[in-house]
């Protein structure tokens, strides 16, 4: 079974996709910055201003930053392992609005509703449910790849990177960002890299992209009223050669 196929992941996700700044985060002082990473995750990685004719959103969850790319994408295509996000993600595609429950703790919720952003074109965007590591080889290559906190949870890490070329066309964009949290119930230890995660792609990436931009991104993930995940996604930008 898919780790993510569980109703109280959906919901975090939903949450930390849809949710405002006050349903996710309602204490004075928190840190504020790490919301909207689905959003941020793009807008800061690209220039939005600047049309693209295809994209790929690879570990899409349940769709935010695939609606984001909708705005300067002519064709978007999400994709997720878990087909209850992809489910959750083609349901907001389709119509404007999802309802969904937040944990406030133990048995007690509030629902709330997450809506698609009123400024995508959704008419643009096709998700599906499929394995980032075993692709159809009928996908097609992209102007622009979106793989958010994504290649530190997939088995084999190195064949996905290997595949990334393939993908992306000359001149195109690569957006890669992750928290380096390499655990064994995802990938094996002998698959994690034995270097610093951005060395690692750096050496692994070069000859076929140019390193264009690196950051630091503050993520929150709400699991209930007061319990939250904080990471640092190390992002990373660049340019298929």
């Amino acid at each position: 079974m898919n780790p993510y196929d569980s109703q109280e992941l959906l919901d975090q996700y939903l949450l930390f996709h849809y949710g405002s700044p006050e349903e996710i985060l309602p204490y004075p002082g928190g840190p504020g910055s790490a919301l909207d990473f689905p959003r941020r995750s793009v807008v800061e990685n690209i220039d939005t201003t600047v049309s693209r004719r295809r994209a790929l959103d690879l570990g899409c969850a349940v769709g935010r930053s695939s609606f984001e790319l909708s705005v300067f994408c002519s064709e978007v295509v999400g994709i997720d392992s878990s087909e209850q996000f992809v489910a959750a993600a083609e349901y907001l595609r389709k119509r404007p609005e999802l309802a969904y429950r937040r944990l406030e703790e133990g048995v007690i919720s509030t629902e709330l509703v997450a809506r698609r952003p009123e400024y995508s074109n959704p008419e643009r965007i096709r998700f599906e449910t499929g394995d980032a590591l075993n692709l159809d080889e009928g996908l097609g290559d992209f102007d622009v790849l979106h793989a958010a906190n994504l290649v530190c949870r997939l088995p084999e890490p190195e064949k996905f990177l290997a595949r990334l070329k393939y993908l992306v066309t000359v001149n195109g964009l690569l957006i890669l960002t992750t928290p380096c949290t390499w655990l064994g119930e995802f990938t094996r230890p002998s698959n994690w890299p034995a270097e610093a995660t951005h060395e690692w792609l750096a050496n692994r990436l070069s000859g076929s992209f140019n390193l264009l931009n690196t950051k630091d991104m503050p993520f929150l993930i709400r699991e209930h009223a007061r319990k939250y995940q904080w990471g640092m996604a190390q992002a990373s930008v660049w340019r298929r050669i």
